[in-house]
């Protein structure tokens, strides 16, 4: 998930990619040359994204706090966008790592 503060922007920061195209310290023209080479390449590769139905989250696990879980559901669908958001249980797996360790701290507790 990106950090706090943080856009995720689909098609890419087209600030970002325009840094990239660029010496060190460049000329105000070449700024300019390269923000507009990238804001047409981040606006075609946005048009895709959005074509294939935006930004998909998927949670692998859920968080023990539901306002985690709801910031990753967020990330989808920002600022009007398309998106989804989804997550997979393993409830078996958790199960099983649940009661394996009640098994292990019950053990360790008769050992005491």
């Amino acid at each position: 998930m990106a950090g706090r503060g943080t856009d995720i922007l689909l098609g890419g920061n087209p600030k970002f990619l325009a840094k990239t195209f660029v010496d060190e310290e460049p000329t105000e023209e070449a700024l300019e040359k390269a923000s507009q080479k990238a804001l047409a390449i981040v606006q075609k590769e946005k048009e895709k994204v959005i074509q294939l139905g935006g930004l998909h989250v998927l949670g692998t696990e859920r968080h023990e706090a539901r306002r985690i879980d709801n910031q990753l559901r967020g990330r989808s669908g920002r600022q009007g966008d398309p998106g989804s958001s989804g997550f997979i249980s393993l409830w078996r797996t958790t199960l099983e790592d649940f009661w394996l360790r009640e098994d292990f701290e019950h053990h360790e507790s008769l050992g005491n």
